[in-house]
């Protein structure tokens, strides 16, 4: 199967890539997917089932911090891995009829058959989000606007040093949290067409394709997600052992506030 292009009357035959497949239903999604919502959508119950997976551990007994929080962490990704599979499955039968497409118009003689599966399926029409590298920009310059010196000098003061602390740790949390969450969000697109030609060629849409390959759902999104994933174990780690400095007696963060 090859994909036909006309330059000045004349008929080129380019030979179908994954990168190419990848990319075509890249823009299919943009355009009539909703990626990112949906990528926003599935990070969210991710990070639901994180807080419920960190309460539930300690309801078991796990009270330690430093053990619970990056356990949690992991428990949260495994649901995240759930997610993107019933996604794949939910999205399989536009695949699926994309496929029908290609079996209709491949018999005929003169028109030029379809190259792949369709991806646009029954998502909605979005232009992609609204990709912008101007958001970056902003909250670099928001970041260097506040002014940074003046919290270190007040956290080093004796009456409000330990509280002004508390609120630091807080705040770095969220931060981490809307991070790792704003990064798989912003690169959803990629990540989800990926998951979309891989399903495709385990399910046999793809014969003779050079280049193509499957290489495993639960790979791409680890592929994918496998930086996000690193920081947020190494920051729930550090905030647990640090809280367990500050208060040796806590098993919450809240208790540690308290106790500051």
């Amino acid at each position: 199967m090859k994909r036909t292009r006309r330059f000045g009357g004349s008929a080129l035959k380019l030979p179908m890539t994954r990168s190419s497949e990848v990319a075509r239903a890249r823009r299919q999604l943009q355009h009539q997917g909703w990626p990112r919502l949906q990528m926003a959508l599935i990070v969210l119950l991710t990070g639901g089932a994180g807080f419920l997976a960190s309460h539930v551990l300690r309801l078991a007994g796990l009270d330690s911090m430093l053990l619970r929080y990056p356990l949690a962490v992991l428990l949260a990704y495994a649901v995240f891995l759930l997610l993107m599979w019933i996604w794949i499955r939910w999205r399989w039968d536009a695949v699926a009829d994309g496929a029908g497409d290609v079996a209709s118009n491949g018999g005929g003689g003169g028109s030029t058959p379809r190259s792949g599966p369709s991806w646009g399926g029954n998502g909605g029409h979005s232009g992609g989000g609204g990709a912008s590298a101007s958001w970056g920009e902003a909250s670099a310059a928001s970041v260097m606007d506040s002014d940074g010196a003046s919290l270190l000098d007040a956290a080093t003061e004796h009456e409000a040093g330990l509280p002004l602390l508390a609120v630091l740790g807080i705040l770095a949390l969220v931060a981490s949290v809307l991070l790792a969450s704003a990064w798989v969000v912003w690169s959803a697109p990629v990540l989800m067409a990926e998951l979309l030609v891989d399903a495709a060629i385990v399910g046999g849409l793809y014969r003779r394709m050079q280049g193509m390959g499957a290489q495993g759902w639960w790979r791409l999104c680890l592929s994918h997600t496998f930086w996000p994933l690193l920081g947020l174990l190494v920051f729930f780690a550090g905030l647990g052992w640090v809280a367990q400095q500050l208060a040796p007696g806590a098993v919450s963060l809240m208790q540690v506030v308290q106790a500051l």
